[in-house]
């Protein structure tokens, strides 16, 4: 054996040394480092480990993996040993001290790719080879610009890059097929939008109560990507307060969620929640909605893009409709005052529990303003309305889990009516201009299912 041989085989014990040194910083703890054993591991948590790098020979030992996480940590690159994970589809490092990401990270069979948090200056031109992406999450970087191989990344759906330095509308982004929730917010090419919103003279009201002031006073309602909402009591009434994690968040800027769900509040909408104001430490206070809940839960690692409905969740004719027509009255109303939800899910719909059809659309975290007579602003309102589309194909399955006794030889039954305009619905999603025209295409279709009722009743 040569001196180059010996050299090799002892960098590569050395290497195998090192990755396991790192797996034993896992957590939860990796019970065996035998080598039957690594191969069944398809989910690896390295949070706050000191780490910068990873040995170049992890691929090899974790060859199944699925999954990594390393939030928290010091890399200041995200390492080209990345892309040789044969099966790594999930990839984040979240919090930690990102300046480049190696071009050879980025390979085709990544899915959902979270870089929130770090100091990335750019975006390598390997994205376009990221056809299976559909989850990239860039918020709270130094990025000015998204490359126009971004265009090759046809299955992108959801994207995040709020608290950038993007110069200009990312027209190749915008305009990808599948885009579905899009977070634009404090990037220097909106600062003229943010800066002459309208108000419609309304001021968001401080309110000074330290039990409002308080982040761990309260009964958690719930928590999300930008803050925890808590019941608190206040003047003698139990109101919601949503305290964020900071100025910046993994969806977007709280201070534009602020302002957002103050000209929101200007629809008078009863499908809006209503804003009471806020604390002098910028936490949002809400009314509080008993006997709500979410229609829906987030998006699992295995539905990525799409929210999880349980078993037991249905929905009867007369919910789904008026669900339906009121949300699409509720994005018509923000549309018309350049407002992107940006995070239009079942999960961020919440509904009363003994009447479906009291619908309130919540978690302003991800919304942005933005110009409607832009170039850029029909392309927005298309990317809401696919969102909107993938909402009403779930409301139409949750309608198909409603039993039903039809007689295949008799006029079609109500259900079967409603279903057959929801799908039209979520079809034309994909095609129409604005939330007005899905509205009219909506209401012509309730006439038609009005004509059609009369004339079952005659019969």
């Amino acid at each position: 054996m040569t001196d180059t041989d010996l050299n090799e085989e002892k960098k590569a014990a050395d290497d195998e040394t090192q990755a396991h040194e790192v797996l034993k910083l896992s957590r939860p703890p990796i019970v065996s480092l035998e080598p039957s054993a690594l191969a069944n591991i398809t989910q690896l948590n390295l949070p706050e480990c000191e780490l910068s790098s990873l040995p170049e020979c992890m691929p090899k030992v974790l060859p199944n993996l699925s999954i990594l996480f390393c939030p928290k940590n010091k890399f200041t690159e995200l390492p080209a040993v990345i892309g040789s994970f044969p099966k790594l589809q999930m990839v984040g490092f979240k919090c930690n001290n990102l300046v480049r990401i190696h071009p050879d990270a980025l390979q085709p069979q990544l899915r959902w790719l979270i870089l929130t948090d770090n100091a990335i200056e750019s975006i390598p031109k390997t994205i376009g080879r990221c056809k299976t992406l559909q989850k990239l999450m860039l918020s709270g970087n130094k990025l000015k610009e998204v490359p126009s191989e971004i265009s090759n990344c046809t299955n992108l759906e959801l994207v995040r890059l709020a608290s950038n330095q993007i110069q200009k509308p990312p027209m190749e982004l915008l305009q990808l097929p599948n885009l579905s929730w899009v977070a634009l917010s404090a990037n220097p090419f909106l600062d003229n939008v943010y800066n002459n919103v309208s108000t419609d003279g309304q001021e968001m009201a401080i309110l000074k109560d330290t039990n409002l002031e308080d982040v761990e006073h309260g009964q958690v309602l719930g928590t999300g990507a930008s803050g925890i909402t808590k019941q608190v009591t206040w003047n003698g009434t139990a109101v919601a307060v949503k305290h964020y994690y900071s100025s910046m968040t993994s969806d977007g800027d709280p201070a534009e969620e602020r302002q957002i769900s103050l000209v929101a509040s200007s629809l008078g909408s009863s499908s809006l929640i209503q804003i009471l104001g806020q604390t002098s430490k910028g936490s949002l206070v809400m009314e509080l909605l008993q006997h709500y809940a979410a229609l829906a839960d987030p998006p699992s690692f295995d539905s990525c893009s799409r929210d999880v409905y349980g078993d037991d969740v249905t929905i009867t004719e007369k919910e789904a409709s008026s669900m339906v027509q009121d949300l699409l009255t509720v994005l018509i109303g923000l549309h018309a005052k350049g407002i992107c939800h940006g995070d239009f899910y079942g999960h961020n719909i919440l509904v009363y529990q003994d009447d479906k059809s009291k619908v309130k659309l919540s978690d302003f975290g991800a919304a942005w303003f933005y110009h409607r007579t832009a170039d850029y602003g029909p392309l927005v309102e298309k990317i809401e309305m696919r969102a909107f589309g993938h909402f009403v194909e779930e409301i139409y399955a949750l309608l198909g889990k409603t039993s039903t006794t039809t007689d295949t030889e008799t006029a079609p039954q109500p259900i079967e009516l409603l279903q057959k305009r929801l799908k039209n619905l979520a079809e034309k999603c994909r095609h129409e201009s604005s939330f007005l025209k899905l509205d009219q295409i909506w209401s012509h279709s309730e006439s038609i299912k009005e004509q059609e009722d009369k004339r079952q009743k005659i019969s």
